[in-house]
C-alpha cells in the first residue's frame, strides 16, 4: 500500500513539469488540457461567493473509518428441517465489515483526481479506489470497495412444537465471505454560480459566502457477495440455497445541498438526495447439496451409511449442480447523504472531514435485504 501511495504522490508532483511544454517550446497537449480545466473552473461563477486557490495542485493524506452492513433475510419451509419447525422459518444474516480503518493518498488538479486507500485491519484485506471529477455545476465520482470478513450475526425466528423461538448469535466462519461494491454517481447543480460542491468535498475552491443549491443526480451501483464454500453450507441452506449474489442498480434523484460559512476559512456543508431506483437486477447462484437432502430425508439416500462413514463428506454438489436465477425488482426508494467540515489553513493547506451514507435494497423470491455503507474521512491537504 505504501508503495502505491508514494508512486501516486510522485506522479502528481512531477506531472506539472512533464505537461508544461513540448519539445518546440510551445505549450504541450498536457498544458492545454490544464488550461482548459482552469477555464471550466471559473466559467459562470460569482467571485463574490466562490473563490479559486492560486495553487491548483493538491496532494492529500487521508484517513477514514468505513463500515458496510449487508443484511439478508430468507424464509424457508420449517418442514425441510427434519419437520422440527411449525410453518415457516425466518433467518436473518447481517454481514458487517467492522469499523475498518483506511489510510491513503489523494492527488488532484482543480478537482480532477485519484485516490487509493488500504485497510489497516489485517483481517479484512480491504481496499478503496476513488476517482473524482468536479466542476462548477457538475461532478462525477467513482468508488470501489472490497473487503473480506469471517464474522456474521445470525437471527433465527420460528416455532418449534408450538413454542416460538427468536435467537440471535454471532458466528465466526471458517471460510470468509468476500464482498465487493462499485458506485458511480454524478450530479448537476442548479446554482453553480454561487454554490460550490467542490469547496466542501475536494477543496479545489473556496465558498466565500453561505449559499445553497437544488441538485439532480444519477447513480450506478454494483455489488458481489460470495460465501460459496463447503464450510458455509449451513448458511447456504438457510439462505434458500443461495451462495452467491450479484446486484445491479441504476437510480436517479433530486435533492438539496447547502454551504454554511460561519467564519472566514470555515465551511460546513450538508447534502441529502432521495433516489428512485428504476433498474434493480439481482442474479442469485443456488446450490443443491447433500445437506439439503439430509434435511429432506431423501428416500433414495442411504443416510445411515452416510453418517457412519469415516470418509470426509463433500456436503455440496460440484459446480454442475449450481444454477442461477435472475430477477428484476420493482421501483425502490434509496438515499444518498453527505456532511462535511472544512478549515482552510491559509492558501497552502487545509483540514477536512466528511461523512457519507449509501443505502441500497433488493428483493428476490424468498430473499430480501439491503446494503448500508457509510464512511467518515479525515484529510490533511496541501496545495502547490
Amino acid at each position: 500500500m505504501l508503495k502505491k501511495a508514494v508512486l501516486l504522490t510522485c506522479f502528481f508532483a512531477l506531472l506539472p513539469f512533464v505537461a508544461a511544454y513540448g519539445g518546440d517550446g510551445k505549450p504541450s497537449w498536457g498544458r492545454r488540457l490544464l488550461n482548459y480545466i482552469d477555464t471550466l473552473s471559473v466559467r459562470g461563477i460569482d467571485r463574490n461567493y466562490i473563490g479559486l486557490p492560486e495553487k491548483p495542485w493538491q496532494v492529500v493524506v487521508r484517513g477514514s473509518v468505513n463500515q458496510a452492513n449487508f443484511d439478508m433475510n430468507s424464509t424457508i419451509n420449517g418442514d425441510d428441517i427434519f419437520g422440527l419447525f411449525d410453518g415457516e422459518v425466518s433467518c436473518d444474516y447481517s454481514i458487517r465489515s467492522g469499523l475498518d480503518s483506511y489510510v491513503g493518498v489523494w492527488g488532484a488538479y482543480r478537482g480532477y483526481g485519484i485516490s487509493y486507500s488500504h485497510s489497516l485491519n489485517s483481517n479484512s484485506d480491504g481496499s478503496l479506489l476513488k476517482l473524482g471529477v468536479t466542476g462548477g455545476c457538475y461532478g462525477l465520482n467513482y468508488r470501489h470497495h472490497h473487503f473480506v470478513t469471517d464474522e456474521c450475526e445470525v437471527r433465527d425466528r420460528g416455532s418449534v412444537m408450538g413454542y416460538p423461538i427468536d435467537t440471535t448469535s454471532v458466528e465466526r466462519l471458517i471460510s470468509p465471505i468476500h464482498f465487493r461494491s462499485l458506485i458511480v454517481d454524478g450530479y448537476y447543480l442548479f446554482n453553480g454560480k454561487r454554490f460550490s460542491y467542490s469547496a466542501a468535498y475536494d477543496q479545489s475552491a473556496y465558498q466565500l459566502r453561505s449559499a445553497g443549491s437544488f441538485m439532480v443526480g444519477a447513480m450506478y451501483y454494483y455489488s458481489h457477495i460470495d460465501y460459496t464454500d463447503q464450510e458455509n453450507m449451513d448458511i447456504i441452506f438457510m439462505m434458500d440455497d443461495v451462495g452467491e449474489m450479484r446486484q445491479w442498480q441504476v437510480s436517479v434523484g433530486a435533492g438539496y445541498a447547502y454551504n454554511y460559512v460561519p467564519a472566514k476559512g470555515v465551511l460546513i456543508s450538508g447534502m441529502l438526495m432521495p433516489m428512485l431506483t428504476g433498474y434493480n437486477r439481482l442474479k442469485s447462484y443456488r446450490y443443491n447439496s447433500l445437506l439439503k437432502q439430509l434435511f429432506l430425508k431423501n428416500p433414495t439416500m442411504d443416510l445411515e451409511a452416510l453418517m457412519e462413514s469415516d470418509e470426509d463428506i463433500e456436503m455440496m454438489w460440484p459446480d454442475e449442480n449450481r444454477y442461477k436465477t435472475t430477477e428484476t425488482s420493482h421501483l425502490t426508494l434509496n438515499f444518498n447523504a453527505r456532511l462535511s467540515l472544512t478549515y482552510n489553513l491559509g492558501e497552502r493547506a487545509y483540514l477536512n472531514t466528511y461523512g457519507q451514507v449509501y443505502n441500497f435494497r433488493f428483493s428476490h423470491d424468498q430473499n430480501h435485504g439491503a446494503l448500508t455503507e457509510w464512511f467518515v474521512n479525515a484529510a490533511l491537504g496541501f496545495r502547490f
